[in-house]
């Protein structure tokens, strides 16, 4: 009924039909979390063995890191659903399609006192369909930043309202989420919590605020005390990830000759917004409240500098700071001001009167809607994950999934599914070997899926199946024998390692 009304121009809309309509079209973004199957991610199924088996940082199929990789606050959504014999994949999907909702309705309280119940709901459904957001889930698959993205509205709700109301139920809001941001990624909770400081003193304008955001910093660091020291080195060289300006907005940027978008764009209603919102803020300075003018200046004010860590030009100030050991990506630094993207799009319809009349206000979500449709296509795959892989190979680059022999009619097959996690280096070979004792009876020696696949062009996330075939004429009749899987450099025929060096090779034995 809202809907007509609005259409026929009726200004007599319910009061919270913005809420509503983040929750509602918010369907958009996590529907895909909930198809058949699990998406194809740069992080594959690591989530879901992590799940199983949580611990203080993340150590299947990763290297555990305090900065940047996966604290045990990461997978506590997952829990409950586990226990409830959900499997690891749902308790997942789970998880995803709770950030997507607390991360919409977290932009839409926070912003609702300030700009209006159409403005915070414009904000709130186009920070929910973000393709910073999408691209964290879908193309990514990074549990932990989609649960950084998801806190951090609430933690700017909660300081909102402790400023407009002393609502200590605010401030607890903020606190906690603040800390458990710190036990999911500590890298990106140190910036988030800069970030919400600075924004206390210039936007807030509080000490007691600004206080608040320190409980909370402080609160999270001392809780990593004991994890102090745990460091390892990113799986590929921070300084190779540096993106270029036209990236940016360029939707059809892609990854690695894939069909997937790069996950760092910004998103043509991000740009529009904020342009149209400079604008109307210009022409209407003396209508418009002074706490909706330092919101906007603050939030270019970030964004700008967030685009520029981004960027090549800022890799000095990384390396002289050191601050690239607490991030993967320097395109992180926008995850951290996600929130402050989608605040002029919100504005809006109170800088310009005619984007305040329902039937525009309709329009523009819906236009926020369609921008997005180019980033719900994710690659999904129909293979079941095992609660623990069968083993991973080199560093952490292939995860086996599943490796069977079978024995027949004078023969062995091996069949093997494999993820890939991270690129390899270089086209390296596989070994399958038949063994009676000591002696080797049969062996092969091949690319892994031919020459037409090379390992170097495998995707991150590609879930990729074969069968390899031995010939066991030469070995006797009925004997029992042990089999050998493994990839090698076949130019010096260095192996790569098993579970992290713990072997050279897979060790199976036939059915």
């Amino acid at each position: 009924r809202a809907i007509i009304r609005a259409m026929n121009g009726d200004e007599r809309i319910p009061a919270r039909v913005g809420f509503w309509a983040v929750l509602i079209l918010g369907v958009f973004a996590w529907a895909p979390a909930l198809y058949p199957g699990y998406w194809q991610s740069w992080e594959g199924f690591a989530p879901v063995f992590q799940s199983v088996t949580p611990t203080a940082l993340a150590t299947v199929t990763t290297t555990p890191d305090l900065w940047r990789g996966a604290g045990s606050g990461a997978f506590l959504l997952a829990q409950p659903l586990l226990l409830l014999s959900a499997t690891p994949v749902q308790a997942l999907q789970f998880t995803f399609v709770l950030t997507f909702i607390l991360g919409g309705a977290g932009v839409y309280v926070w912003l609702a006192d300030r700009l209006g119940d159409r403005g915070a709901g414009l904000a709130g459904l186009a920070y929910t369909l973000l393709p910073l957001t999408l691209a964290t889930v879908y193309v990514r698959g990074s549990v932990s930043d989609a649960l950084i993205l998801a806190l951090t509205p609430l933690a700017l709700a909660g300081l909102a309202s402790y400023t407009d109301r002393r609502s200590l139920v605010g401030a607890a809001v903020a606190v906690l989420s603040i800390l458990w941001m710190w036990r999911i990624q500590a890298g990106l909770a140190l910036a988030v919590t800069a970030l919400l400081l600075i924004y206390a003193l210039a936007v807030e304008r509080g000490w007691l605020v600004a206080l608040i955001v320190l409980v909370g910093g402080a609160s999270g660091l001392v809780s990593l005390i004991p994890l102090w020291g745990v460091t390892s080195a990113p799986a590929t060289p921070f300084a190779n990830h540096f993106i270029t300006l036209n990236t940016l907005l360029d939707a059809g940027a892609t990854l690695d000759n894939s069909a997937r978008s790069a996950p760092y764009q910004l998103g043509f209603m991000v740009f529009a917004g904020g342009v149209f919102a400079v604008w109307g803020v210009m022409l209407r300075r003396q209508q418009i409240p002074r706490s909706v003018r330092r919101l906007l200046w603050f939030s270019l004010g970030a964004t700008l500098v967030a685009v520029l860590l981004s960027l090549a030009v800022s890799a000095p100030l990384w390396q002289i700071t050191r601050t690239d050991h607490l991030l993967r990506y320097p395109w992180q630094a926008l995850l951290v001001i996600a929130p402050l993207l989608v605040a002029p799009l919100g504005m809006l319809p109170l800088a310009l009167d005619e984007l305040e009349t329902p039937v525009y206000w309709a329009v523009l979500m819906a236009l926020v809607v369609v921008a997005s449709l180019p980033h719900l296509t994710p690659a999904y795959t129909q293979v079941n994950p095992p609660l623990r892989p069968v083993a991973v190979i080199g560093d952490n680059q292939v995860v086996v999934l599943d490796a069977q022999v079978t024995e027949a009619e004078g023969a062995a097959v091996l069949s093997v599914t494999w993820q890939a996690l991270h690129p390899l280096d270089f086209d390296y070979n596989v070994f399958f070997q038949a063994l009676a004792g000591d002696a080797v009876v049969a062996q092969l020696d091949a690319q892994p899926l031919g020459e037409t696949r090379p390992a170097t062009s495998w995707q991150p996330g590609e879930v990729l199946t074969t069968r390899y075939t031995l010939d066991l004429a030469a070995a006797a009749p009925g004997e029992k024998l042990t089999y050998y899987f493994g990839y090698y450099d076949w130019r010096d025929g260095r192996r790569l390692p098993v579970d992290g060096g713990r072997d050279d090779k897979l060790v199976l034995h036939g059915k």
